[in-house]
C-alpha cells in the first residue's frame, strides 16, 4: 500500500469477517479448505446447493460435504495451483445429480507454499436441462422437416412456399425436377425470378388471392426452363394462415400439363374398359365393377345424364362370365309404354295393329348375356309389375301370347332419378327397387372430379380429331383451363359435344379457349369446401334450354339425352315450347330442331 491508495487485499486480510461477508454475498456456492482438504469455510450458497449445513462439514474433509465425479480420481487443486474452469456432475445430499461449473484456485502463502484452496460452484442444472430440451426439440424439428421434405417430394406436383414478400422459403424435389433448378439456388429469391411465367406480370394467382381474399386461385401458363423450352403447367396458389388468421405466405403448386396436352394415357392405370379417370371417386367405381362383374347379382347404376352409365354396364358385362354372350341395352325413356313392353318381351302376330309377324323381345335377344335397362325410373306401374315378375321367376310372356317363356339373363339397371324418393312418393314399386338395387354403384358427375377432365379431354380429342381426319390436335393451356373450370351439367356427353364443336371450328392444330363453345366460359372454383346441392331434373332442363338460347337440339345434347326424351320431359314438367325458343323467328330455327312428335 503506497501513500493513501486503498488496497482491497490488505483490507480483507486485516478484516477476515468482511472477507467472509464478501464470499457469502457472491451468490454462488463457495467453500474453502486447508492444506489437509478440511473445510474451513462453507457459504450459505454451498448449503443450499449441496443440502449439507456448515455445522456438518466445517473442520471435516471436503468429501463429507459433496462428491463430484472427479474427486476420487484426483482433485489436483492443492497440487496444481489454479485449475481451469470445468464442468462436472455433483451428487447432492438428497441424491440429485447436479450439473456444475466450477472455478478453483489454490491459496498460497508468501513463500509460495499451498496452504489451502478455494472453489466457486455455479449450478447449471436448469440450464443443462433447457439445452437438452432445445437439442431434442431441434432434432424433432429436423425430423419433421425431413418427413415434410419426403412427403412433398413424393407428390407428383411441384410445391413451392413463399413468404409475404413473395420470397421462396421452400422448394420441393418435384419442383426441382420440373424446373431443372436446385432448391439451394432459389431459397430467398423472389418467386417471379424462378417461375418467370407471363402470370407474374399479368395475373399472379398468389397476388390475386391476397387482393380478393379467395381461398385459392388456379391458372394455366408456361414457364421457361433453363434450356429455353417452355413447360406447360397449371399454377395453383393457396394462401397460408396462422391459427389466428394472420397471413403467413402462400403455397404454389405446379402441375405438369405435358401428359394432358397430347400424351397417351393408355397403360398408366387411368383407363378401365373405355372409362377414363384417375380420381379417387372413379377408382372406387373401377374397383366395384371388378368385384361385382364375376357375380350374377343385379346392379343399379346411378348417376346424372351423361356420366357414362351404359359404359359402366358394359364394363360389368365384360368382367362377367357372360362376356362372350350378348349385351343388349334398352332406353326405357325413349319409347312409350305400349311399345316398350313389346320391345322388352316381344309380341306375336296380331297382338296389336301393325304386328304383322312374331317378334322376339330384347330379353330373348339377351339370352345367356346381359340386359341393360337404362332410365328404369321411367317405367310405368303396369310394366314395373311385369318386370318384377321376370326378375323373381325369370319368366315372361310375349305381348298377345299366353305361353310362358323363360330366359337366362342378367339384369343391369340405371337411372338418373332419385329412385328412393320415387319409392317414397309412390311412383316406383318398392319391391322392384330392392330387386334391382342388390348392388348400387354411383357414378360421380364430372364437376366432382375435375382432375379427370384433362385425361378425358385428351382421349376424346384424339378420337374425335381422328374421325374428322384432323389427327394430332392438342390444347393450349388456356383451353385446358377453361375446360377444367366449366361445371359440365351435361357431364361427359357435353364434353364430347364441346370438343366436336372445337374440332370443327379450330383453324389450327392447337385448340384455343376461344375455339370452345361460348357456354364453357362459365367458370367455377377448382377447389370447393362443399359441393353445391344437386339441381332437380326440371331445373337442369330449364338451365340447358336457357344456355342453348332455346335450341332444343343443343340443349338435349348438353344434357346427354336425345331430342325425343327432352320433348317428353318438357311435357312432363310443363315446360312450354314457346318459353324454350330463342328470340329468333321460327324460320331461323335449325332444321334439326323440329319437334319430332310432329313428324316430317
Amino acid at each position: 500500500m503506497s501513500g493513501n491508495a486503498f488496497s482491497l487485499v490488505d483490507f480483507l486480510s486485516k478484516n477476515p469477517s468482511r472477507l467472509a461477508e464478501v464470499l457469502e454475498r457472491a451468490g454462488d456456492a463457495t467453500f474453502a479448505v486447508d492444506a489437509a482438504q478440511n473445510v474451513v469455510f462453507w457459504s450459505r450458497g454451498a448449503e443450499n446447493l449441496t443440502g449439507f449445513s456448515a455445522a456438518e462439514v466445517m473442520g471435516r474433509h471436503c468429501l463429507s460435504g459433496f462428491r463430484c465425479e472427479n474427486c476420487l480420481s484426483g482433485c489436483g487443486l492443492l497440487a496444481g495451483g489454479a485449475v481451469a474452469e470445468e464442468r462436472v456432475r455433483l451428487v447432492a445430499r438428497d441424491g440429485r445429480v447436479l450439473q456444475i461449473r466450477r472455478d478453483r484456485v489454490a491459496l498460497l502463502d508468501e513463500q509460495g507454499n499451498t496452504v489451502g484452496g478455494l472453489e466457486i460452484l455455479h449450478d447449471e442444472t436448469a440450464l443443462s436441462t433447457q439445452v437438452a430440451t432445445c437439442c431434442a426439440q431441434k432434432e424433432e424439428i429436423r425430423a419433421r422437416e425431413r418427413l415434410q421434405a419426403a412427403v412433398l417430394g413424393s407428390i407428383r406436383e411441384g410445391v413451392i412456399t413463399i413468404d409475404g414478400e413473395y420470397r421462396i422459403t421452400s422448394f420441393s424435389r418435384r419442383a426441382e425436377a420440373l424446373t431443372g433448378i436446385r432448391a439451394e439456388r432459389v431459397l430467398g429469391r423472389f418467386c417471379h425470378e424462378v417461375i418467370g411465367s407471363r402470370l407474374c406480370q399479368e395475373d399472379c394467382p398468389a397476388r390475386h388471392c391476397h387482393a380478393t381474399g379467395e381461398a385459392e386461385a388456379s391458372r394455366e401458363t408456361e414457364i421457361a426452363l433453363p434450356d429455353g423450352i417452355l413447360l406447360p403447367v397449371g399454377e395453383i396458389a393457396v394462401p397460408l394462415q396462422g391459427e389466428q388468421g394472420q397471413p403467413l405466405g402462400t403455397v404454389i403448386i405446379l402441375e405438369d400439363r405435358r401428359p394432358f396436352l397430347g400424351a397417351d394415357s393408355e397403360g398408366d392405370g387411368t383407363s378401365f374398359e373405355g372409362m377414363i379417370g384417375r380420381s379417387s371417386a372413379m377408382r372406387r367405381v373401377f374397383h366395384m365393377i371388378e368385384q361385382v362383374g364375376p357375380t350374377d347379382v343385379t346392379v343399379l347404376i346411378a348417376g346424372e345424364s351423361g356420366t357414362g352409365k351404359e359404359m359402366a354396364a358394359r364394363a360389368i358385362h365384360q368382367h362377367s362370365p357372360r362376356s362372350s354372350r350378348p349385351f343388349v341395352a334398352v332406353n326405357c325413356a325413349a319409347l312409350p309404354e305400349n311399345l316398350l313392353e313389346s320391345e322388352l318381351f316381344g309380341h306375336v302376330r296380331g297382338a296389336f295393329t301393325g304386328a304383322v309377324r312374331d317378334r322376339a323381345g330384347r330379353i330373348e335377344e339377351a339370352e345367356g348375356g346381359t340386359l341393360f335397362l337404362d332410365e328404369i325410373g321411367e317405367l310405368q306401374p303396369a310394366l314395373q309389375a311385369k318386370l318384377l315378375r321376370f326378375l323373381q321367376e325369370r319368366e315372361y310372356q310375349r305381348v298377345g301370347e299366353s305361353r310362358t317363356r323363360t330366359a337366362d339373363v342378367r339384369i343391369l339397371a340405371a337411372s338418373n332419378r332419385d329412385l328412393s324418393r320415387d319409392v317414397a312418393e309412390g311412383r316406383f314399386r318398392e319391391d322392384l327397387y330392392y330387386r334391382i338395387r342388390v348392388i348400387p354403384i354411383t357414378l360421380p358427375p364430372l364437376r366432382e372430379r375435375p382432375e379427370d377432365i384433362p385425361l378425358l379431354a385428351v382421349r376424346l380429342l384424339e378420337k374425335i380429331a381422328a374421325s374428322r381426319k384432323r389427327p394430332g390436335m392438342t390444347f393450349t393451356p388456356q383451353a385446358l383451363q377453361r375446360l377444367m373450370r366449366h361445371a359440365w351439367p351435361g357431364n361427359v356427353r357435353e364434353l364430347v359435344n364441346a370438343l366436336e364443336y372445337a374440332v370443327a371450328l379450330c383453324p389450327a392444330r392447337r385448340i384455343r379457349a376461344e375455339d370452345l363453345p361460348p357456354e364453357t366460359a362459365a367458370a367455377r372454383g377448382r377447389y370447393r369446401i362443399a359441393a353445391a346441392a344437386p339441381q332437380t331434373e326440371e331445373a337442369r332442363i330449364r338451365e340447358a334450354l336457357e344456355r342453348a338460347g332455346g335450341n332444343r337440339t343443343r340443349a338435349a345434347a348438353s344434357l346427354g339425352m336425345d331430342r325425343v326424351t327432352l320433348y317428353r320431359k318438357m311435357k312432363k314438367y310443363r315446360i312450354e315450347p314457346a318459353l324454350s325458343r330463342s328470340r329468333t323467328s321460327r324460320a331461323a330455327r335449325p332444321a334439326g330442331d323440329r319437334d319430332p312428335s310432329r313428324g316430317s
